[in-house]
């Protein structure tokens, strides 16, 4: 069974209406069918997870409509209804049998069946005139069309149904809390949005109190470059599943751009290389980056109500290099995204700091290979291109055996490049945790 949400007592402010919470797990709606004479009415649950079984499939009431049209008779029958859902077909079946199809229907039939014919109606216009995103709600939240519910409708008219579809695609929130958020503001479509995501944010907090503690071994590290910048950032989740979804990468992008802006701020005369570390708490207290409202925290609270599971934003790190210097990077375990821009996301990061003083061309491939160096390798420091070549043990980076090429160490192989290592950090997603746990 879903989680049935806070006492709505103790929450007794919140806006949202409690049967349909912005981040419940689930949530309730009482509709009435009405087949061969008997009005039958259906809770089903939207978004639960129980799955199939939470709500009555259009299959369900074909088959439905099929006894109707053909004066089925089930008296004296065995009937076995295989993938009941909420078992309306078997409710149905089992009727008949009691009683005889009436081919009269009740009053309170024929006017079910109008109610339902005309949100038909609309539901074909929305799927006909909406987007892909509309279309893609409709399915994913599957109300079936022969219903009519008590509440009121959700598209008063043609103007406030067009608002209501920006709005949802413009937020994601949901058709009732957007309906909710344009009566507040007075249909003011951007009055609306910033209502949703303060409402959402609260939601948020109120979560992400609750799921604090919880260990987040999963998660992400992110890499951006732009211009003689770099930043590596790590967010943690609980699950490898919410690491691949699109709001929780979308977070690491905020994280490392956040990151970055708050590193070309830093105003400092470069004649050498500058990195720098950040830690939690640091990094929560960063603005949110270019073009959005609040903090760091602020988008960890909403993404955490959005998803519902504990994160944390680990670690950043940063670099900025003036002339003379470049800097390597590379992402193991790339996730691609159109929609993450030049923010590179995975599973392991490293970023390697070299001099050099000549121009070179393949400064670009040269600096990948000795990230792959770094992340596959572990080092613990660069080390000189003096020191005697070590085994799969050694720690420095120039001693150690080379990744690609085992029979030559590292500084072997960078020598003859143009370019000396000076410093590299080095990012793997969820470490220190186990360790922590052990001890």
């Amino acid at each position: 069974m879903a989680d049935p949400g806070p006492d709505p007592e103790s929450e007794s402010e919140s806006v949202f209406p409690r049967e349909v919470g912005l981040f419940a797990d689930s949530y309730s709606e009482k509709s009435r069918f009405c087949f061969c004479g008997h009005v039958l009415n259906i809770t089903q649950n939207f978004g639960s997870r129980l799955g199939v079984a939470a709500c009555v499939w259009d299959a369900a009431l074909s088959l439905c409509n099929y006894f109707e049209s053909q004066n089925v008779d089930f008296r004296g029958k065995k009937v076995i209804e295989l993938g009941a859902g909420t078992g309306i077909v078997g409710i149905l079946a089992a009727l008949q049998g009691l009683s005889p199809y009436r081919c009269a229907p009740k009053r309170e039939c024929s006017a079910a069946r109008e109610m339902w014919m005309l949100r038909s109606l609309r539901v074909f216009l929305v799927a006909r005139t909406g987007s892909h995103t509309a279309g893609s709600v409709l399915r994913q939240s599957p109300q079936p069309r022969h219903t009519f519910h008590a509440g009121p409708c959700l598209y008063a008219s043609a103007s406030s149904k067009e608002l209501l579809m920006k709005l949802r695609r413009k937020t994601g929130y949901s058709f009732v809390n957007c309906k909710k958020a344009l009566e507040t503001c007075g249909e003011d479509l951007k009055q609306a949005e910033t209502w949703l995501h303060k409402q959402a944010q609260k939601e948020g907090w109120s979560k992400a109190a609750k799921l604090q503690g919880r260990k987040t071994k999963e998660g992400l590290i992110g890499l951006l470059q732009e211009g003689n910048t770099t930043v590596l950032v790590e967010v943690n989740c609980e699950t490898d599943f919410v690491s691949r979804n699109l709001k929780f990468q979308q977070l690491v992008q905020q994280v490392a751009l956040g990151t970055m802006m708050h590193c070309q701020n830093l105003k400092d005369q470069l004649s050498t290389y500058s990195k720098g570390f950040l830690n939690s708490s640091e990094l929560s207290r960063l603005p949110a980056g270019p073009d959005r409202e609040g903090s760091l925290k602020d988008h960890l609270a909403l993404a955490i109500g959005r998803l519902g599971e504990n994160m944390t934003l680990k670690r950043a790190a940063w670099v900025k290099v003036p002339s003379g210097f470049y800097v390597g990077s590379y992402v193991h375990g790339v996730m691609q995204s159109p929609s993450l821009h030049n923010v590179v996301l995975g599973k392991y990061g490293a970023l390697v700091i070299c001099e050099t003083s000549e121009q070179n061309a393949n400064l670009e491939d040269l600096g990948r290979r000795l990230g792959q160096h770094v992340v596959g390798m572990a080092p613990l420091s660069v080390g000189s291109l003096d020191d005697e070549p070590g085994g799969e043990a050694e720690t420095k980076m120039l001693s150690q055996p080379y990744l690609l090429d085992p029979s030559i160490t590292l500084g072997q192989y960078v020598q003859p490049q143009g370019v000396s290592v000076v410093d590299f950090v080095r990012f793997e997603c969820g470490e220190g945790e186990e360790a922590a746990e052990t001890e």
